[in-house]
């Protein structure tokens, strides 16, 4: 199972967004991307559909840019995730009624539909301020860096394997 770049980078955004709320200002996303080591044009096309899903909203004008649409505490890493991929569907063949194949029922399609259960819980379980740069870090990581960067660490472990 691996998570898109989609949403890693959606993720990645909104925290950001969600951590400047406070000034009342809008983000450009310019500044969101250099801030961030994101590439402005992926951005672009990334706040498309978290705008859509109600997730940020946009300010037009010479001070305009992205504001996050809610509290980070209200906003959850599913709501973003589901935003920028689409519902959560590990499997297309877990669902109850599925036929995998083999003739009939899928053997463990009970075991399936529990994996994607517990992924949507857990990500339905942290909103934006749990993985805010202001939040306690010591339950992600266990030291202080900015949440953005925690979420990024997925993407350093590509291509290698964890022992």
């Amino acid at each position: 199972m691996k998570l898109s770049t989609k949403t890693i980078y959606s993720l990645r955004l909104m925290v950001y967004l969600a951590d400047r709320l406070e000034t009342g200002k809008p983000v450009r996303l310019k500044e969101a991307a250099e801030a961030q080591g994101l590439p402005y044009k992926y951005l672009e096309q990334l706040a498309k559909p978290l705008k859509a899903a109600g997730l940020v909203r946009s300010e037009q004008g010479k001070q305009g840019g992205y504001v996050a649409a809610r509290a980070a505490g209200e906003i959850t890493a599913l709501e973003v995730a589901e935003a920028a991929a689409g519902p959560l569907e590990l499997l297309g063949c877990a669902g109850a009624e599925a036929d995998c194949g083999t003739g009939g029922p899928c053997p463990a399609g009970a075991m399936w539909r529990l994996v994607e259960s517990r992924v949507r819980e857990t990500l339905a379980a942290h909103t934006l301020e749990d993985l805010s740069e202001k939040a306690a870090l010591e339950s992600f990581t266990g030291g202080a860096d900015s949440g953005a960067a925690r979420i990024s660490c997925v993407e350093k472990t590509k291509g290698k394997r964890k022992g």
